[in-house]
């Protein structure tokens, strides 16, 4: 797949959207995970995770030294562009400057709370709750990664202990009680919640258990297994999955018939990435009814997770007939897994069927022109969705980079070049550019020329997929001239920069 990712970085795969679950919305399935191996509790309590490196040490070997302030805002930076290994690095430098300091190791665990690493977030606000026994938020945090831990009984004690409540440990205080079947106290609780302050998003996820107590009411008559249930689409909805999973197992056990329950079964052990235990879920739920879109677009996802990508995509095409929606999520999957699977007719149909609903982002058309001029050996079908990319974003480099891509692949050589020189103009620094440009000389056999594009797309792609597949041409180039030309002497590149 090499000149796929010579283009542009890979397509960014819109995020699954919400689906329905028979009455409220269910969240997007959000396939996370944390970054690193489970520290040991004294790697930890000292801020750092078992894979991160210290750079307060190196720093010193260099004889550079930062401030506190430096550190914490090169962690928030890193933070800020998703590189959380680099950001918790930074922080866990700032805390060993100043290691009375609360900021730093409460910035470490909220990452890791981010990234679901429950256990690396308990110890980190555990050793902030000793620089700070009394603190509301902290203790919150704390409670926050024991739920996620699913340690409810001590996530219960300590936010009962909290003498100054706010809005965030009413919440959690309410949310605990309704676990715990305690309707009075949970709804005053979230209730009290919702005029504590104005976070939207707290007040959305306390009204969201009030719905489901109001719902269960409504239906008068209504089971106490019925109630569990709403309660764990609640859970599920508001992103505790792990309380969710043991109301679910208690529904179940007394109605093994109930596919609602099943499907929400399946749904949290989704985001937790327990993709077996979701797909004999999902399975049961099945059984039950098999025509269910959403059952059959989670059994998808599960398989998918598996790595079964023949099931998965049996699946979700199964639940795109069965009306499944909205379509684009089960097309962009579809499209991947066809890609991996090598069908690369489904493959294009289908990125197509997602660009018609959603051309946003200009990256989403790089993989079926891939496709289209590497594998289907139809440039003219490339040609036609780069002009589509330009339409839709017509004052951006990297449309201009497409059709001087697929240019090269029609054969059109002067047009390939008049669109590669517009993309230099209007961003010169885009490697990608420089990559095809060595494409169009070596295919006019300009070759020391496509050398030195290769070798400049290479170097400046600073070990991305570009740098990647500009080495992979630079290298068959080079030893191509060396059998012509035995006195070129030329390094062969790597996967770092020259």
């Amino acid at each position: 797949m090499k000149q796929l990712m010579t283009i542009a970085l890979g397509v960014v795969i819109v995020a699954f959207f919400t689906a329905a679950l028979y009455i409220l919305e269910l969240p997007p399935f959000n396939k996370g995970g944390v970054w690193g191996p489970v520290a040991t509790q004294q790697e930890t309590e000292q801020g750092v995770s078992a894979n991160i490196p210290d750079l307060l040490a190196e720093d010193q070997k260099v004889g550079r030294s930062k401030s506190y302030d430096e550190y914490m805002s090169r962690g928030k930076a890193q933070e800020d562009n998703g590189y959380h290994t680099m950001a918790v690095a930074e922080y866990q430098a700032a805390s060993k400057l100043a290691p009375d300091r609360l900021d730093p190791i409460i910035e470490i665990g909220r990452i890791y709370l981010r990234e679901n690493d429950y256990i690396n977030a308990k110890l980190t606000f555990q050793r902030a709750l000793e620089l700070s026994p009394d603190n509301t938020d902290v203790k919150v945090y704390l409670v926050r990664s024991l739920l996620g831990d699913r340690k409810i009984t001590e996530a219960q004690k300590l936010i009962d202990s909290i003498t100054l409540p706010n809005q965030q440990s009413r919440y959690y205080q309410g949310i605990i009680a309704a676990y715990f079947d305690d309707e009075q106290k949970a709804t005053n609780l979230l209730n009290e919640s919702m005029v504590l302050g104005s976070n939207p998003d707290t007040i959305s996820k306390a009204q969201n258990f009030l719905n489901a107590y109001a719902e269960y009411h409504f239906n008068q008559g209504g089971s106490p297994v019925h109630l569990k249930t709403l309660l764990g689409r609640s859970f599920n909805q508001v992103g505790e999955y792990q309380m969710a999973i043991p109301l679910l197992f208690d529904v179940l056990k007394e109605k093994k018939d109930y596919r609602d329950a099943w499907v929400l079964l399946g749904f949290a052990y989704l985001n937790i990435e327990k993709y077996q235990d979701a797909v004999e879920a999902l399975e049961q739920a099945k059984k039950l009814d098999s025509q269910k879109p959403e059952t059959l677009f989670y059994l998808g996802l599960g398989y998918f997770g598996l790595n079964d990508l023949k099931q998965a995509a049996t699946d979700l095409e199964l639940a795109k007939q069965y009306g499944y929606e909205p379509v684009i999520q089960i097309n962009q999957k579809l499209a991947e897994i066809y890609l991996q699977l090598k069908k690369y007719p489904e493959s294009a149909d289908n990125f197509e069927q997602v660009l018609a609903l959603n051309d946003t982002d200009i990256n989403y058309f790089i993989k079926p022109m891939w496709i289209y001029i590497e594998r289907l050996h139809e440039p003219e079908k490339a040609y036609t969705l780069a002009q589509k990319a330009q339409k839709a974003h017509p004052k951006e480099a990297m449309s201009y980079n497409l059709l001087g891509w697929a240019s090269i692949g029609t054969n059109h050589l002067s047009e390939a070049e008049d669109y590669l020189k517009k993309a230099m103009i209007i961003d010169p620094h885009l490697d990608a550019v420089y990559l095809n440009y060595g494409l169009l000389q070596e295919k006019r056999g300009m070759l020391t020329e496509a050398v030195a594009n290769y070798r400049k797309a290479y170097a400046m792609g600073n070990g991305n997929s570009i740098s990647s597949s500009a080495a992979d041409h630079y290298n068959q180039l080079i030893k191509t001239l060396d059998q012509t030309n035995p006195t070129l002497k030329a390094n062969l590149l790597s996967g770092s920069n020259p």
